[in-house]
């Protein structure tokens, strides 16, 4: 390509990184590969804009200045220190193959799906949106809003009392159950006229009225389910009237933000459909010839060098899209492949992309978001984040195969946690429909109707009993509420409780997997067939993994580059205590753990004796990061379930304390546990202080050594966004030190993927397929 070639190419360039926050816009050559060719000018052209949005590009003089940082591991022996059992080696010896070109399906659906679904063509199936059912998407499958009428409106503000999350006090969007104003007022929704084509919008959106329910009607008599004044919706000067009201409604549904609501950006979809299609609140409108979940197909027959959105007409997704390594066609990125070979199903709307379009709250399941010019943004903490990460790095996966016949293992990403933030509030989803039971039984149930349907649509879950089909149960006491037709799966979870038999640990009524359903559509009670026929953890099939944490949460940690500081805090917490009145009389809460030993160093002083931190928000302050690197023990404890103290304890160097009893922590069933961490019985907790008294300082230095040589497995970088929040991350800490990084130990893995969480998980899985499969692991 010649310079004026190259010059062209610039505004497409500076379009793909202005919308980036410094240090964060590192523009990836390869993605535009096959569409250009890029020459020398080209090549100093993304130096240039690296450099200017904070990356940087050493000389070799530079280098030769630089400290001198450990290398990442060469050796199997290297990358397998500190593991247990044989599980990692393998992984390590097995002979690369060729990756073959993406298999391309080509079977047609059932009236193209009536213009408003997605042709799965492998398979000629219609993945029907939120609002739209039946084979080919032609039949109404509505989420009405709670006492709902035929309009769309409220069967009667005084008829009924109850108060329910759904319910609307203008007109309902009955796809998802979302409430705006009225079409009366000057700002209220106006449906697409009769007879528009299916999928036609709305003539206005309107002004969402979630979380405003009136307090009064219009002659000032109360209405029972509602907190806003009457005049502040629907008043001259309310929210639904007026151009500037008195009154603001939140504004926190997908693809909507301001004030007034009024301001469309980009809306949240699993790898925003790969830059091949449109979003909508979680469903991807696949482009023509594209398909799939992520639209990352391209249907057989046609080119595949079509470039994606974000090289032209959307450059502030390519922040957001991760490039799928399988897709690429021919394979270029990593032409030889290794196992295990995971394939990932399009699981049927119901279970998955509807949870999405139902969630309304746009901060809800997942971990990023679409914010003021289409900026993407990180989502503050998210418990059940992994959920989306976790379904984005397996599409995006070297491991991925778009040949089911030739998969080790099978990723079923149904929405279980996100089913925790939507469910209850409506009758829908629910299974079945008639029965409100806590989000456990709806999760459980949900899981076991993804079973029938996948043995009604494919041969692979029958073929070894489900056995060599993975799930993701990311809520807080994880599967222990499954069902047993389920169970032989490969359970993912944060939660490793294996005592047997086991009841509900939750202080929370509405996760308390303990309350007794009948139904038909379940054989008798239905901890019958669940919670008193296994475990909540098997730790020969399944895995307890990290929760996920961006870098820039343990930005202060010596791994990522920080300068190391003294660990003066002797033993450190921060978190919920239920302290407050009436909040948790049984001290049912992490079994007490936590406020037993609140209580206890606050009646002995350990804080002016000891300099031990243990609290809430409160009574311990200042920057989280910064305070669990600079401690020396780390309390991990139970919440309502499982709780990330362990990942921020490891990932900031400070050696985890842990305390409950007959559960697993994160990866202790394959990795070298006491070595790094100590454990206490509930029993001896009380004596907490002597028993780390009496560990020897070059025990302490060991357990240092130790959690330098496995930390980096404790997080994930399988996503666009995760690894350049590790570079950004990484960045400021060598600008900080005169351009070099400091060579702390475990600095090696700062911004590498080299064995993170994903591939310690795919590790184990490869050392497994003898055991699934029944024969010798392939290669």
């Amino acid at each position: 390509m010649a310079p004026s070639q190259a010059a062209k190419l610039l505004p497409m360039l500076l379009m793909a990184v202005v919308a980036l926050p410094r240090g964060l816009a590192v523009f990836n050559s390869e993605e535009l590969l096959p569409y250009v060719e890029l020459d020398e000018a080209a090549e100093q052209l993304r130096r240039s804009l690296l450099q200017s949005s904070g990356g940087t590009v050493q000389s070799q003089s530079e280098a030769a200045r630089a400290p001198a940082v450990p290398p990442l591991p060469q050796t199997p022996e290297e990358h397998c220190a500190l593991t247990i059992g044989s599980w990692c080696g393998p992984y390590y010896r097995q002979t690369p193959t060729q990756r073959p070109p993406p298999k391309r399906g080509n079977t047609p659906c059932p009236n193209d799906c009536s213009g408003v679904g997605q042709c799965q063509y492998d398979f000629g199936i219609c993945y029907c949106p939120a609002g739209y059912g039946g084979a080919d998407c032609s039949q109404p499958r509505k989420r009405p809003c709670w006492r709902m009428d035929s309009n769309k409106r409220d069967l009667g503000w005084h008829n009924y009392t109850e108060w329910s999350h759904s319910r609307c006090a203008g007109i309902c969007d009955d796809d998802i159950a979302m409430c705006y104003c009225p079409p009366e007022t000057k700002y209220g929704r106006i449906e697409a006229p009769p007879g528009a084509p299916r999928g036609t919008p709305p003539v206005r959106a309107g002004r969402p009225l979630y979380w405003c329910q009136p307090s009064t009607d219009e002659l000032g008599n109360k209405v029972m389910w509602g907190a806003v004044k009457y005049e502040d919706l629907f008043g001259r000067d309310g929210w639904c009237n007026a151009d500037v009201p008195s009154f603001m409604c939140p504004c926190r549904i997908d693809g909507r933000i301001g004030s007034l609501c009024n301001i469309a950006v980009e809306m949240f979809c699993i790898n925003q459909c790969s830059g091949r299609g449109d979003c909508d609140q979680g469903f991807c409108r696949c482009h023509a010839g594209w398909y799939g979940h992520d639209c990352s197909r391209r249907r057989a027959g046609l080119p595949t060098n079509t470039p994606p959105d974000y090289m032209g007409s959307k450059p502030w997704l390519e922040p957001a899209v991760t490039p799928p390594v399988a897709a690429e066609d021919p394979p270029r990125t990593k032409p030889q492949r290794v196992r295990p070979y995971i394939y990932v199903y399009d699981v049927k709307p119901d279970f998955s992309t509807d949870i999405l379009q139902y969630r309304i709250e746009r901060a809800h399941c997942n971990y990023r978001q679409f914010q003021h010019g289409n900026l993407t943004s990180w989502i503050g903490y998210n418990a059940y984040a992994l959920e989306s990460m976790l379904h984005e790095t397996f599409l995006a996966s070297e491991h991925r195969t778009f040949d089911p016949e030739e998969a080790d293992y099978f990723y079923v990403p149904i929405m279980w946690a996100c089913l925790f933030d939507v469910y209850g509030w409506n009758p829908l989803p629910r299974w079945p429909k008639e029965v409100h039971g806590p989000r456990p039984y709806g999760a459980a149930m949900m899981q076991l109707e993804t079973v029938r349907w996948l043995n009604a649509t494919f041969p692979w879950f029958a073929r070894r009993g489900g056995r060599d089909h993975i799930w993701l149960t990311a809520t807080d006491e994880g599967a222990c509420c499954v069902f047993k037709d389920v169970w032989p799966g490969i359970f993912l979870s944060h939660w490793g409780r294996t005592e047997f038999p086991h009841t509900s640990g939750s202080q929370y009524h509405a996760d308390n997997y303990g309350t007794g359903i009948y139904h038909r559509d379940h054989d008798g009670e239905w901890l019958d067939q669940t919670s008193r026929t296994h475990a909540c953890f098997d730790p020969k099939k399944d895995l307890v993994v990290p929760a996920f944490k961006r870098t820039e949460h343990f930005r202060s940690s010596p791994y990522v580059g920080a300068s190391p500081v003294e660990r003066s805090i002797f033993l450190f917490f921060r978190g919920d205590l239920r302290l407050a009145p009436g909040q948790d009389p049984e001290c049912k809460y992490s079994r007490c753990i936590r406020q037993t030993l609140y209580n206890r160093s606050r009646a002995e002083n350990w804080r002016e004796k000891y300099n031990v931190l243990l609290g809430d928000q409160a009574t311990v302050q200042g920057d989280y990061s910064l305070l669990l690197s600079q401690s020396l023990f780390c309390l991990v404890a139970p919440g309502d379930g499982w709780s990330p103290r362990l990942e921020d304890s490891v990932l900031h160097g400070c050696i985890p304390v842990i305390i409950m009893d007959q559960v697993q922590v994160v990866f202790e069933s394959i990795l070298d546990m006491p070595s790094f961490s100590v454990r206490i019985a509930q029993k001896d907790m009380l004596n907490i202080i002597s028993i780390l008294k009496a560990i020897s300082a070059d025990q302490v230095q060991k357990m240092q050594d130790n959690l330098a040589k496995v930390w980096f497995r404790y997080r994930y970088l399988g996503v666009k966004m995760a690894i350049r929040d590790a570079e950004h991350v990484v960045t400021q800490h060598r600008e900080k030190n005169g351009g070099f990084l400091r060579p702390n130990p475990g600095v090696q893995y700062a911004a590498s993927p080299v064995d993170d969480a994903f591939s310690t998980l795919m590790q184990w899985l490869y050392a497994r397929i003898p055991e699934i499969h029944g024969t010798e692991a392939r290669t």
